[in-house]
């Protein structure tokens, strides 16, 4: 069975590389370039993962997680966050928000996939907040 993975980014490039790498992976990968759009696809579709960067203009990916976490129907998907600021705020904040990793930018790719790859062994053992 194919695994799924929405990447919400706003840079095509990375969106690009992350479906590339994904699909390599056997990850069938949906992508959108904000949280909104993020949103609107988890109204009619379900994911394995949720990759999520953070500093988007239209939705950042803290905004995405606290409109998820308000929702009354929540993604049960785990949320890999990126992103290029890794500041303590920002990383309190996701966990609380239910980030289940926080990953810097530029990506590791080989410990991004290890990332994903233990949280399909795993799904929700992974402590909530853990980073690379």
């Amino acid at each position: 069975m194919s695994k799924s993975m929405l990447i919400i980014d706003d840079d095509a490039a990375i969106r690009d590389l992350l479906r590339l790498v994904f699909e390599y992976d056997g990850f069938h990968c949906w992508e959108v370039e904000n949280g909104a759009e993020g949103l609107t696809m988890l109204e009619s579709q379900t994911f394995d993962i949720i990759i999520l960067d953070n500093a988007m203009l239209i939705m950042t990916g803290l905004e995405f997680l606290n409109h998820l976490q308000r929702r009354s129907q929540q993604s049960d998907a785990p949320i890999i966050m990126n992103t290029g600021s890794l500041n303590p705020e920002v990383r309190e904040e996701a966990t609380k928000l239910g980030a289940y990793a926080i990953v810097g930018k530029p990506h590791d790719l080989d410990e991004l996939r290890a990332l994903v790859g233990q949280l399909c062994l795993t799904r929700h053992s992974l402590p909530q907040g853990a980073s690379l």
